[in-house]
């Protein structure tokens, strides 16, 4: 199904604020005819009260100025006042409900936006810097909520007071009306020709301003990496050329905003100062009253603040315009997994996971497992075992479902994972990844994540029962210690911890864990891997690990090699068969003696 336009995707959320818009544009519609009526009561007091003019029929509920002019002065002067005060409080009102509807629409769209890029693909997420994800999110979404409300606060009063202006003063006298409407063009004119080039520098402006935000997110994301590499200058000189990048952009932008205003404003002196030479003629002539040459120069003057609105607005516009482009091109993206699926969510889960000839690879490239099939079953620890690149991590994401077999199937309880809602595979099954994530936040809170409805005590409760409670207990506020972000502050061993404890929490039927113990010291994989036990004895558990010591006890052990299984069974068994395993373990031991060589050396 093609992606909504741009302009129809906008349009679905200015409906829902039709109410609050609708109201807050009619506010500034009136506020437009009072606007036309202000210059009246001047054009009166020259007319009828200095020069003694009649009001004429239409006027007939004005004191008649040739008995009562001090009268008709009050009334005009008061009416000045009522002006005022009725433009002020429906400016007050439109501005406050355009810029609320504005902001309820930024919200909505915000949120809108952020849920659809959480439900993307990890595909999607690899090949993109989060920073220029939160560029969109922020700064596209701010754009286009101020372009809402540039259009109410800005365009539509603008120019329905030009409008009126144009039509009252054609009423008056259409010659000199249409002299004043020969400027119109001209002002269009310039107006589209700035338009696509303020455009084309804001979108580029936009991209640069991604890009900077993407490249400092990465940075302090691996702060420690930089300054452990000494290459804090070198850091500087990449965010320095980035930022050259926004300010040269913007730069660009600038000379065309800069360009904009004084051709209007020159346009608008021109057409001033001609109309204001012929209209003092007509009065010489007789065939204008000094009244009326008042309305028409206070008009050109009510022309003139309109027009320089809408030279400002420029600039939004075009933002707007390039933030609907840029959103669009993320929102047009769709997950295509979450959609294949009949949507089927089974009350229950037994957690039986099953590969059935399943063959995956990564864009072209040739396949990275090939026509796996093994299977998991409560109570038992299935294990993966191979070199670096052999497809181990793959078949985890496979079994989470960041990835659709390209032959075979991934089944749970017999189901095909793609006729399960993500809700309920990803409910069901827990990834217990190398590098655990975590949130900033206290300790019990990213244990708590693994269940919606968790609280302090049921992620206290969680990691008791995994066995690791005295580990995060001894950190220095316990349970209430705040954690770092991604875990910062914790060292590799505490984050696995608290990974596990939040599967046990999850209730998940499946664990996969993923090289829980690379990066902990023997004492904490001893104790990791008694939490894995913990897990394992109402949970289907597939281990994957390169430290072969850490999968002797699993039931079942698979050796891959190049993506295909070409071993299976116990330790016992795979040691007396030789082969793959016998060699890893080897591997294993010669790395292990290596070690104590080493530290008894020292």
């Amino acid at each position: 199904m093609r992606p909504a336009r741009p302009r129809w995707r906008l349009s679905a959320y200015l409906l829902r604020e039709r109410a609050r818009l609708g109201a807050g544009s009619a506010a500034m519609a009136l506020r437009a005819a009072v606007a036309l009526l202000l210059p009246w009561p001047l054009k009166f007091i020259v007319d009828s009260v200095i020069f003694r003019k009649p009001l004429g029929a239409w006027a007939a509920l004005l004191p008649e100025p040739q008995m009562h002019r001090l009268v008709l002065l009050h009334v005009l002067g008061a009416a000045i006042v009522l002006l005022g005060v009725l433009d002020a409080a429906l400016a007050y009102v439109g501005n406050r409900l355009l810029l609320d509807g504005a902001q309820r629409i930024g919200f909505a769209l915000r949120r809108d936006f952020f849920a659809h890029l959480l439900r993307l693909p990890q595909s999607f997420h690899r090949e993109r810097l989060s920073g220029e994800l939160a560029t969109r999110i922020g700064g596209d979404v701010n754009a286009l909520q101020q372009f809402v409300a540039a259009v109410g606060l800005d365009l539509l009063p603008q120019l329905l007071t030009i409008g009126g202006i144009f039509v009252v003063m054609l009423a008056m006298n259409w010659r000199y009306g249409l002299i004043t409407l020969a400027v119109a063009p001209v002002l269009i004119g310039i107006a589209r020709h700035f338009a696509a080039t303020i455009r084309s520098a804001a979108r580029e402006t936009r991209r640069e301003e991604g890009l900077q935000s993407g490249a400092v997110q990465e940075t302090l994301g691996n702060i420690q990496l930089v300054q452990a590499c000494a290459r804090e200058a070198f850091e500087e000189r990449r965010f320095t050329a980035r930022a050259r990048g926004v300010l040269e952009a913007a730069l660009r932008g600038n000379r065309m905003q800069a360009g904009f205003a004084p051709a209007m404003n020159l346009a608008i002196a021109l057409a001033t100062g001609a109309i204001a030479w012929y209209g003092a003629v007509l009065v010489l002539n007789g065939t204008l009253s000094a009244g009326d040459l008042l309305v028409f120069l206070a008009y050109l003057r009510a022309i003139v603040t309109p027009a320089r609105q809408l030279a400002k607005a420029g600039r939004v516009f075009g933002r707007a315009a390039v933030a609907l482009e840029r959103i669009e091109e993320y929102w047009g993206h769709s997950d295509a997994m979450a959609q294949s699926g009949a949507g089927r969510d089974p009350q229950r889960c037994l957690g039986v996971l099953e590969f059935h000839q399943v063959t995956f690879g990564y864009g072209a490239e040739r396949a990275t497992v090939r026509e796996v099939s093994f299977g998991l079953e409560p109570g038992r620890t299935v294990a993966l075992v191979g070199a670096t690149g052999a497809g181990k991590s793959t078949l985890a994401a496979l079994a989470a479902r960041f990835h659709d077999p390209q032959a075979g199937t991934v089944t749970l309880d017999g189901l095909d994972l793609r006729e399960l809602t993500l809700h309920h595979v990803r409910s069901h099954i827990a990834l217990i990844g190398q590098e655990p994530q975590l949130f900033h936040g206290p300790v019990w809170a990213n244990i708590a994540y693994g269940r919606e409805d968790a609280g302090r005590d049921e992620a206290i409760d969680a990691a008791r029962a995994a066995g690791i409670e005295d580990v995060l207990a001894a950190l220095p506020e316990g349970f209430d210690t705040v954690v770092g972000e991604r875990g910062a502050t914790l060292s590799g061993g505490q984050r696995q911890c608290v990974a596990v404890a939040r599967a046990m929490l999850s209730g998940a039927s499946v664990i996969i864990l993923d090289e829980p113990s690379s990066s902990v010291d023997p004492l904490t994989e001893q104790r990791l891997m008694r939490a894995v036990k913990s897990l394992a004895r109402t949970r289907a558990v597939l281990l994957i690990a390169h430290r072969l010591a850490t999968v002797m006890a699993a039931e079942t052990i698979l050796v891959l090699e190049e993506g295909a299984i070409v071993q299976r069974g116990t330790h016992a068994q795979l040691l007396g068969a030789g082969g793959a395993y016998a060699s890893l373990w080897q591997a294993h031991r010669d790395v292990a003696n290596a070690h104590l060589r080493l530290a008894v050396s020292a």
